[in-house]
């Protein structure tokens, strides 16, 4: 193009174009970090660079000095304009909404590359001159690379710059850049000089009407360059406020989350994505030992123990290349390294946040020291009891065994001492019917009683077994209170006269719901308790109504029972005033008898004691009205028939493999009328019977026989004999619960040895 540029106004284009494009840079920055409105920053940060661009455009055009009158048309200067405005906004919000990827930056910055190029030439064809301009294709190809290249360079910087020294090189870079556009587009066009010779020979010089308007072309120019910079430096202005409240609200932000989070209990940790720690409050400088100082700007790792240590790093690149949450979100136990190197165990949990301009992760710890101390030890106080009750299991199951081994002891012991005391029974019975007036007949008397004081602690022992194998099954029933208790005064008195203890009783019309036989025994055994550690004074059987129940009660002067004694008492074996073990104080067993059987009929035994004055036991029952009872006449008793030589009274078969308590019972038998079939076994007692070809009319068994053989399998063949059954009593001398139970089931009469001579005739009168 003819002509030269005035060099003033090309500096001011320069200037120009480089301070819109640092304001433009400016606010594009400042729309990143804002938070709130964010795009309001981006329109300005549009409008600053288009109009940079603009101005510098048209202050460059102007700055062309031509041998020739300009005018500009008004439409096309003003479309230049807007298409500046209008393609720097589309690609600054291209860039900030669509991700800033390799893409759609490239497609972006092609964009307002075109964009530009379009401005300029529009602008250049809104100039009115009076000959034509021809455009070179090379330079007008270089202008569109060039105006590509800075817009590209433009939209780049605008998210990328930090600092105010970084956005000023990418200003100058970006200024440069459009001026070397414009002045290539500048001198890509050339004006026709055929048309300037013809101008000139008609004198064709253009004037205001035909052309649009004339204007001076320095005062366009600077006026155009000093209202855009004012506009530009209102702009900077703008924001350089916006930041500085920005600060402040940002500042009063921080001191409020410095004071929570120093306030906190718990170390809190924010790093960047590097690992940097970025910030570090007071509790975790007191719990790892370093100062905020220190820590702030230090990698993270210096706060991991191995092996979080050395694979840190290689975690942060993963996340970064991956975006693989492997931590965040998830909170997990972990151990941590102070300052001293010492380790300790923590609970961690990370959070990620962005700041606007970076990813953070927040760390939020907590030592858990003294919870993983409460944890073993509560560990070890759940192995130590499972240890006890392990040792308890097996103490009970020690215990079980030594109860079982203890009860077939006492089921063994007592069936081997039955068998000679039995035989010593009905020797004594034999020979005192022979020896009536005879002077021996007191020995044999002497005998005889100490024959029934081992026969009742072998009961003793029995009744124990029986309760322990739980074959005793109450006979439940209502009865009077009143005859019981009047029979046992009855009996016991006399005895408790003996030794100079006044026994009496209370009547009662008392009715309760029980098994009478049980009760009688519970009674008995109080007694006789009272009377063997009762030296004088007296004894009271009564009972006394207690709301809804009775309390039968059994008092005496006795010896008493210390306080710290009350339940041992209760316990087999247990006898506080006879440590030299006199049999006529008994085996110890009564009141534990007492207490099972109590418990068997859910019955309550109490117990008030004072030592030297006496105790008071009492048993609980239920009580229930009266019944009305019908009086019968009842025939007068009469003598036990004496035993008669002819052996009338019917044929016994008696099988015990004992030849001596064998040969004992036959000849009782036979003194007392009976004949008697004695067989070792039951193949001999059934061939002896096949060969009387006689019938029975009673079986007399011992439970245990020769070969493993027992009673019931003799009885049961025998009946197999006879092809009848015919009534059998089973002696024996075993207290092991499950023989017990048996015998019981088999339906035969169960008798214990020793059984005394009268009750095995008793036995045999009932059953015949």
């Amino acid at each position: 193009m003819l002509g030269h540029y005035d060099p003033y106004l090309v500096a001011l284009s320069v200037v120009v174009a480089s301070f819109g494009g640092y304001v433009a840079l400016d606010l594009a920055s400042h729309a990143r970090d804002a938070g709130r409105g964010r795009n309001g920053w981006l329109g300005a940060a549009a409008l600053a660079l288009g109009a940079g661009i603009w101005s510098m455009h048209f202050i460059g055009m102007m700055a062309m000095r031509m041998p020739m009158p300009v005018s500009y048309d008004i439409l096309l200067t003003a479309l230049s304009f807007f298409l500046a405005v209008g393609v720097s906004g589309t690609g600054l919000f291209a860039v900030a909404h669509g991700g800033g990827g390799r893409a759609t930056l490239a497609a972006a910055g092609l964009l307002t590359g075109f964009g530009i190029v379009s401005m300029h030439y529009v602008g250049m064809a809104g100039m009115r001159l009076p000959v034509p301009l021809i455009y070179d294709t090379l330079l007008v190809v270089a202008s569109v690379v060039i105006a590509v290249a800075a817009s590209t360079a433009a939209l780049w910087l605008a998210f990328r710059t930090a600092s105010p020294l970084q956005r000023l090189s990418g200003a100058l870079v970006l200024g440069a850049a459009v001026v070397s556009m414009h002045y290539i587009g500048m001198a890509a066009a050339n004006a026709d000089v055929t048309a300037i010779g013809h101008a000139a020979n008609t004198d064709a010089v253009p004037t205001g009407d035909d052309l649009g308007f004339v204007l001076s072309t320095p005062s366009l120019a600077v006026g155009t360059g000093v209202g855009t910079l004012l506009i530009l430096s209102l702009g900077l202005l703008s924001v350089l406020i916006d930041r500085r409240r920005s600060a402040e609200r940002a500042a009063g932000q921080e001191a409020r989350y410095r004071a929570v989070v120093d306030s906190a209990v718990d170390p809190i940790v924010v790093i960047d994505e590097t690992g940097t720690i970025q910030s570090f409050n007071r509790a975790a400088e007191t719990t790892f030992g370093y100062g905020a100082a220190e820590a702030v700007g230090a990698n993270v790792r210096i706060l991991m123990a191995e092996p979080h240590h050395s694979a840190h790093d290689g975690y942060m690149a993963h996340f970064r290349e991956t975006g693989e949450r492997r931590i965040i979100g998830i909170g997990r136990e972990v151990e941590g390294r102070r300052k001293d190197g010492s380790l300790f165990p923590l609970e961690l949990s990370v959070a990620e946040w962005h700041d606007g301009r970076q990813r953070l992760f927040t760390g939020i710890m907590r030592d858990i020291t003294a919870r993983k101390a409460a944890e073993d030890a509560l560990h070890r106080a759940k192995a130590e009891a499972e240890r006890a009750r392990e040792e308890a299991l097996t103490a009970r199951d020690n215990a079980e065994r030594a109860d079982m081994a203890k009860t077939k002891f006492l089921a063994a012991a007592s069936h081997d001492l039955r068998q000679p005391v039995q035989s010593l029974f009905f020797f004594a019975h034999a020979l005192s019917d022979r020896l009536d007036g005879h002077p021996a007949s007191p020995l044999l008397a002497s005998m005889s009683e100490s024959l029934n004081g081992l026969r009742t602690l072998l009961d003793s022992l029995l009744d124990v077994s029986r309760l322990d194998a739980g074959v005793v099954t109450p006979a439940v029933t209502e009865f009077a209170l009143g005859p019981l208790l009047q029979r046992l005064a009855d009996e016991y008195r006399g005895r408790a006269a003996e030794v100079g203890i006044a026994l009496r009783h209370v009547p009662t019309d008392g009715w309760t719901r029980s098994d009478p036989a049980l009760v009688e025994r519970i009674l008995r055994n109080l007694v006789e308790n009272a009377i063997r550690y009762t030296e004088s004074g007296r004894i009271l059987i009564g009972c006394r109504r207690t709301g809804k129940d009775l309390r039968i009660e059994v008092l005496d002067t006795g010896i008493g029972i210390p306080e710290n004694k009350r339940d041992e008492v209760f316990v087999e074996f247990t006898q506080l005033a006879n440590p030299e073990r006199d049999r006529r104080k008994g085996l110890g067993l009564g009141l534990a008898i007492v207490r099972r059987l109590a418990g068997l009929l859910g019955h309550e035994v109490t117990l008030r004691s004072q030592p030297g004055r006496g105790s008071a036991f009492g048993l609980t029952v239920p009580s229930v009205a009266p019944r009305q009872v019908m009086k019968t006449c009842r025939p007068a008793a009469q003598s036990a028939a004496q035993p008669a030589a002819n052996g009338g009274k019917g044929l016994v078969v008696v099988v015990e493999d004992d030849a001596i308590i064998l040969l004992s019972m036959r000849t009782m038998l036979e003194e007392w009328g009976y004949e008697v079939v004695a067989a070792v076994s039951a193949d001999e007692a059934v061939g002896t019977l096949t060969s009387l070809g006689q019938r029975p009319d009673m079986i007399v068994a011992d439970y245990r026989l020769r070969e493993g053989r027992t009673g019931l399998q003799a009885i049961r063949d025998i009946y197999g004999v006879c092809g009848v059954r015919v009534p059998a009593l089973v002696l024996t001398g075993d207290t092991d619960p499950a023989r017990i139970a048996e015998v019981q089931q088999s339906g035969h009469r169960l008798l214990h040895k020793p059984v005394a001579p009268e009750v095995l005739r008793n036995a045999l009168n009932s059953a015949a």
